[in-house]
């Protein structure tokens, strides 16, 4: 008589056994129920005492499969992307492009893991596991890009007259010094940080530049000068 070969790990029946045959370690050997179906294997369960049918057992591993299967096709849409990125990187590093390009690739990569979490949580909240096992997903949550630009470029959105008045009070200014390190010694700045824009509207607050010129140095595209 056949037996089920219980993971003891998991309480789950992880295939079947031809008599005579002997369980391996964290295993456990029982006799098939008379009504068990090898179609329905999924659906059994062992409970410390034997085997009991719990459908729902079937939609929480149906469920596990089709999300991990989610995993697996977006780690390969990312993957496939590579090349996008590591073009982009390598044309910013080389002067021929901009963090704009390197910003939109990280942005598509972003989109693809946001879609796919989006897609896992989609399949949580179905109900039965005909619908899990036909679930289709793709890319389909936006991703704004992040507004960044190198140093140089920030500087560039302020006037001489603005910048002089600007070093001046931040060697007069202790509040406004540690303010200005910060900016003189990063890479590159993102309009979209909150130090960013604070710091700025601080400018435009403390006189430094004039009114309305906060939200033109931190609006996207050119800024006037």
């Amino acid at each position: 008589m056949q037996k089920a070969i219980i993971d003891l790990n998991v309480n789950a029946i992880v295939g079947i056994a031809n008599a005579g045959a002997t369980a391996e370690k964290n295993q456990l050997l029982l006799d098939l129920p008379e009504d068990f179906q090898s179609a329905d294997i999924a659906e059994w369960a062992y409970d410390g005492k034997g085997l009991v049918r719990d459908p729902s057992a079937f939609l929480k591993q149906a469920k596990s499969a089709r999300k991990a299967r989610i995993k697996r096709e977006a780690a390969h849409l990312i993957e496939a992307d590579d090349w996008k990125l590591q073009r982009a990187r390598e044309r910013e590093a080389a002067g021929w492009g901009t963090l704009a390009e390197v910003d939109a690739a990280l942005a598509e990569r972003e989109a693809i893991r946001r879609s796919s979490n989006a897609a896992e949580q989609a399949v949580d909240a179905l109900t039965d596991a005909a619908s899990v096992q036909a679930f289709v997903w793709a890319v389909d949550v936006a991703v704004a890009a992040p507004r960044r630009m190198t140093h140089k470029q920030f500087m560039a959105r302020f006037t001489d007259a603005e910048i002089q008045a600007m070093l001046k009070a931040f060697g007069d200014n202790p509040a406004l010094r540690p303010w200005w390190e910060r900016f003189s010694l990063a890479r590159d700045i993102s309009l979209d940080d909150a130090v960013t824009q604070s710091g700025v509207q601080a400018l435009e607050a403390a006189g430094l530049i004039g009114k309305g010129r906060a939200a033109e140095v931190l609006a996207s595209g050119p800024a006037a000068v």
